[in-house]
């Protein structure tokens, strides 16, 4: 299996999506015909990114808006009190005790307008480039996107009539009425028991009846905090609503994509013409086939990685059957990569983008299990110049890309630098180098594709020529992906 690209490089300036400039967001780009997962994962370790078979890399320290790939340490990851609070809020409407809406009074969600400053609950927030046109197809190009509108908060009021005219009597029985309600619960009464305690109680009687020794549980877990896994297993057998989450492989598509396609490619539509304004034909199945099924990764199954293999997949979030979510994942050999999640606006109240998110991150952990190297969720790209997309950073603990050295730096300690200048070089140790930068040497081994034949850049310059000397253009290829990546890929000529 090898990978086959063209390489792109960087066009001219073209609008940006964050801060709405007409001509300051620049990018190199590559079509990739195909990509080993392998290939793809050292890609994204250098600023990669694909959408569809397009990738591209964003020319940092001149594009209006800098976007640095951010990694989470999924395997260290504590989710914060407004996450646990998702993650409650699911559960409970898996219960039957959310009582609000999963549907109706969109216009009243859609035009809130008081989001959160950690910016986790987001109605939106997107990666936009533009894509090539020499002799492609078109893509229908907009990236990761996960959140939803904040539901608001009541304050009640008690009403106070004036001028009333109460008998004195009644007024005593009301003020004795008062002192009794608010002297504290009926001692004759046992005190109500929260669902909480009543679902532990349940835990540790299957566990009895197991055999287990209830005080060595109990006692382990006193003081351990709660883990998403938690969550998710916190709920009982006997739950109103099932949610199930599939994972289909997309590229090669499997019989279950095939059989879900048109259920899937319809609830896109409605998110992105509903949560995104977009218009109808903006979502022709073709464009959302581009943008989010086909994909450059071969299929790639080894000993040592997860059962399903490695490659392009959706996530299907199924609620008692029905198709209410999508996440659209790569597996590579070190992490899960986020590509993409929409949602049935009908659902927007269960915040399904950061359920979406925190479920990928348990996902991750549980690949863990059985490939230890994979250890990683990919979120994207981290724009610190767009509040809509800060949210990433609300996933700890996190890390950044270097765009100078390639090596990761703790969010926690990069965000200063934005607040002073939107682009910086993370690595504060100025004798750091880009270790993988190659040399005018390594360009003569960067294998390329021609006329059917592959041949090494320096046998194809010697035996087959060209008239317009190309030199230049492979050595900044070679300089984006980086001496490792430049020797592995085949660059079509």
């Amino acid at each position: 299996m090898h990978s086959i690209v063209e390489y792109i490089s960087g066009h001219e300036g073209y609008k940006c999506g964050y801060c709405k400039s007409p001509n300051t967001n620049f990018s190199h780009g590559m079509w990739a015909h195909t990509l080993t997962v392998s290939d793809y994962q050292d890609l994204i370790d250098r600023g990669w990114r694909r959408s569809g078979k397009y990738c591209y890399k964003p020319t940092m320290d001149v594009t209006c808006c800098p976007m640095y790939t951010i990694r989470c340490r999924a395997l260290e990851f504590k989710a914060t009190k407004s996450q646990k609070k998702v993650l409650k809020r699911f559960n409970k409407y898996l219960l039957g005790q959310d009582n609000t809406e999963s549907s109706g009074n969109l216009d009243r969600k859609m035009s809130c307008s008081s989001l959160d400053d950690n910016m986790e609950h987001l109605q939106e927030g997107q990666e936009c480039f533009v894509e090539p046109t020499q002799g492609h197809q078109d893509i229908d190009i907009a990236n990761v996107v996960i959140g939803a509108v904040q539901s608001d908060k009541l304050n009640v009021e008690d009403d106070k009539g004036e001028g009333s005219t109460e008998s004195s009597s009644s007024k005593n029985l009301k003020e004795n009425d008062l002192e009794m309600k608010c002297s504290g619960p009926d001692p004759t009464r046992a005190p109500c028991k929260k669902a909480k305690q009543l679902r532990r109680e349940r835990k540790l009687e299957k566990l009895k009846e197991k055999g287990i020794d209830v005080s060595i549980v109990m006692n382990s877990n006193k003081n351990k905090e709660k883990q998403i896994e938690d969550f998710i297993n916190d709920l009982p057998d006997d739950v109103k609503q099932k949610l199930e989450i599939r994972l289909v492989r997309t590229t090669p598509p499997s019989p279950e994509w095939l059989a879900t396609a048109k259920e899937t490619h319809q609830v896109y539509v409605k998110y992105q013409t509903i949560i995104h304004n977009d218009k109808p034909q903006k979502c022709l199945e073709e464009k959302f086939q581009d943008f989010l099924v086909k994909s450059p990764l071969l299929e790639e199954k080894t000993e040592t990685g997860p059962p399903c293999g490695y490659g392009s997949f959706h996530q299907q979030y199924r609620l008692d059957g029905k198709l209410i979510a999508v996440g659209v994942i790569d597996i590579l050999p070190k992490c899960v990569s986020s590509v993409y999640f929409f949602y049935d606006p009908e659902y927007m109240n269960l915040t399904l983008g950061t359920y979406g998110a925190l479920r990928e991150i348990e996902f991750t952990r549980q690949l863990h299990s059985s490939a230890p190297e994979l250890k990683y969720y990919y979120m994207g790209y981290y724009i610190h110049s767009c509040r809509k997309m800060r949210y990433k950073g609300n996933f700890f603990p996190s890390d950044l890309l270097c765009p100078e050295t390639y090596q990761w730096f703790n969010i926690k300690d990069c965000i200063p630098k934005f607040e002073s200048t939107p682009y910086s070089r993370l690595d504060t140790n100025i004798d750091n180098i880009d270790k993988n930068y190659p040399t005018d040497g390594d360009i003569n081994y960067v294998p390329v594709l021609v006329n059917g034949s592959v041949f090494l850049y320096k046998i194809y310059k010697r035996t087959i020529g060209k008239k317009n000397d190309d030199k230049e253009e492979v050595a900044e290829y070679a300089r984006l992906v980086g001496t490792k990546t430049a020797k592995s890929l085949i660059l079509v000529r």
